[in-house]
């Protein structure tokens, strides 16, 4: 069945929506009155075509360049690809594929440029045909007993009383889709934000509130929130063995979503994955956030700029993640860390960003998530704003903290574990290589120094393996150090860096930014006077105790949970709509995707 507008005058708003260009949303030419029966009733269009999935070789992971050649065997169940250069190495008669043996003679060689076209329907009251994704149409829930009827019928027949109009309610929308305290409490947020957003855009240009056009029909909803664990990699574990490191860290893996009704139909226009490790979790990762996944379709209506002189889709996108910056701050965790690296090719949440939609380059998204910092510390929901390398590579100042990579938090599908496991292996293989041994000596003089100016002071015989490991790390995350960043929801001591959840912080109001714990604050205290705060003066600054209030014991927020095979992950999603081809390039498209979205939300058990 398709979609069934709530009035006629949102049919009235889906059939002027299609009159845009499918690219690049400007207005087509007139169409002339002359009928073309190939073309779309709708849309006026003939034949549209998808995006070809993408195509990867079997043997080596590679991507097959679109038009490029490859070789192909097809069974009745699968499907193996192989590139060219695969195919050639192959020596003998048969090629290794996913650890069974094909013969080569099997493979057919072939052109990655096959074509999907768009499904039509045929409207059984005029006999005109459309797209699907035109018609809004639902091909999975489709009776065939049902008769189709177009939009045009439908305003036709509601006119002349043959038809009602199905109320709101009738159809499941984002609206109606599970809340959680998170999504309220950013929807909350996000409205009220808006609200004053919209009051200062109309005291600029001098008009009522009501005459500025507002992002109206917003949802935020939670669709996935489920309990996983990430195991810690073998060769790390086996460096860290005596310390008794964690062989896995328990995490709430979330999944947000941000709709818009957009010409009467509602649109999935934002989304993020987050990563949260609570209280029980054990150190390193003990109350710490990770955002693993964002990503965003420029629809958000109006296009507009915002009071603040942004785009209004960058306010309200920075609303969602101040709220739920502030929502981990009032649960009790202390650090978020984002990883902000532009997607690689086919490494979104939503398939197929809009063609006049750019990829950001590293500096304009890091920028992007600086700008939103810098709005959540104004609020003082952030405290502290660091990276990675500057906090767990380096000490600088009264910082004593161990250079160790066992206090870096270990997350889910981050970048330096598995750095770090190919590092290890690969210090492994040098200690084996006996041609190494020759230059051993001149090396541990080139390493000693390398270690001391990381900070590494126990350099007695070789360098432990934690100690070049750290090193190589440093010197990998080092050039990109400020693509690494580290938000503090809550202060961390200058001299442990642990973060202070409870207790007292003793801060000096000499000094900006230092604060050491309970603990800290003890071995201070035990200290003859010249070897207190501030080292290496003379002088000794007094540290007035401040209560940390407002922390709670627990960070489980009560929600329950929401379980979701097509938002489990990043992956599990981007893989349904591959497969179905909900692709969100065009507006047009994107309407139809997250309609077919919210019906699979709506109803779990279909396939």
């Amino acid at each position: 069945m398709a979609h069934v507008p709530a009035s006629v005058e949102d049919a009235r708003l889906i059939i002027d929506s299609l009159r845009e260009d499918p690219l690049y949303g400007q207005q087509l030419p007139p169409v002339s009155d002359s009928i073309n029966e190939n073309a779309c009733q709708l849309c006026k269009q003939e034949k549209l075509t998808f995006e070809p999935p993408p195509m990867y070789c079997f043997p080596c992971g590679a991507r097959i360049r679109r038009n490029g050649p490859y070789y192909a065997y097809d069974t009745r169940d699968t499907h193996h690809s192989v590139c060219i250069p695969c195919y050639n190495k192959s020596r003998g008669h048969t090629i290794e594929v996913e650890g069974q043996m094909f013969p080569k003679a099997r493979f057919q060689k072939k052109r990655n440029d096959e074509e999907t076209e768009e499904c039509w329907v045929n409207c059984e009251r005029c006999n005109c045909w459309q797209h699907q994704i035109c018609a809004l149409f639902n091909d999975i829930n489709y009776d065939v007993k049902q008769a189709y009827t177009c939009l045009y019928c439908y305003i036709e027949e509601v006119k002349r009383g043959l038809h009602v109009p199905s109320p709101q309610s009738a159809v499941l929308g984002a609206s109606d889709l599970p809340r959680t305290a998170l999504s309220d409490h950013i929807e909350e947020r996000l409205f009220k934000r808006l609200k004053l957003e919209r009051q200062a855009r109309a005291v600029q240009s001098g008009r009522s509130f009501d005459e500025v056009a507002g992002a109206d029909g917003l949802v935020v909803r939670v669709v996935s929130s489920v309990d996983k664990k990430v195991g810690v990699k073998p060769r790390f574990l086996e460096t860290f063995q005596e310390d008794n490191y964690p062989t896995e860290f328990p995490y709430k893996s979330k999944a947000v979503l941000l709709f818009q009704k957009i010409d009467g139909v509602e649109v999935c226009l934002f989304g993020m994955y987050v990563q949260e490790f609570g209280a029980e979790c054990a150190f390193p990762n003990q109350r710490r956030v990770y955002l693993s996944y964002l990503d965003s379709v420029k629809y958000l209506r109006p296009g507009i700029k915002a009071a603040t002189g942004e785009a209004l889709c960058t306010f309200v996108y920075h609303e969602i993640l101040i709220g739920y910056l502030e929502y981990c701050k009032q649960r009790g965790f202390t650090s978020c860390y984002i990883w902000a690296r532009p997607p690689l090719e086919g490494d979104n949440i939503f398939y197929c960003n809009p063609t006049i939609q750019t990829t950001r380059t590293s500096d304009k998204l890091r920028e992007w998530c600086l700008a939103m910092i810098r709005k959540a510390t104004k609020e003082e929901i952030v405290v502290e704003l660091t990276n990675l390398y500057d906090h767990f590579f380096i000490t600088t100042g009264e910082c004593k903290a161990k250079v160790t990579a066992s206090r870096l938090p270990y997350f889910d599908g981050d970048y330096w574990p598995g750095v770090a496991e190919d590092m290890v292996n690969q210090l492994h293989q040098e200690e084996d290589d006996q041609k190494l041994q020759k230059k051993g000596n001149a090396k541990k003089i080139i390493r000693k120094r390398a270690l001391e100016a990381a900070g590494h002071t126990d350099l007695s015989g070789n360098a432990s393996e934690d100690d070049m490991l750290m090193q190589k790390l440093g010197e990998t995350i080092y050039p990109m150090e400020e693509d690494f960043i580290m938000v503090h929801l809550q202060y961390s001591c200058s001299n442990c860096r642990s973060f202070m959840s409870s207790g007292k912080r003793w801060a000096c109001h000499q000094c900006r930014s230092f604060y050491i714990c309970d603990k800290c604050y003890s071995a201070e205290q035990e200290l003859e006077e010249r070897e207190r705060h501030p080292s290496n003066s003379r002088e000794t600054h007094e540290l007035h105790p401040v209560d940390i209030v407002g922390v709670p014991e627990e960070t489980k927020d009560g929600d329950g949970i929401i379980e979701s095979k097509f938002f489990d992950t990043r992956h599990a999603f981007l893989s349904l709509c591959q497969e179905n081809h909900y692709q969100f390039d065009t507006l047009r498209r994107a309407k139809h995707s997250s309609m077919m979205v919210l019906y699979r939300l709506h109803n779990p058990t279909v396939v």
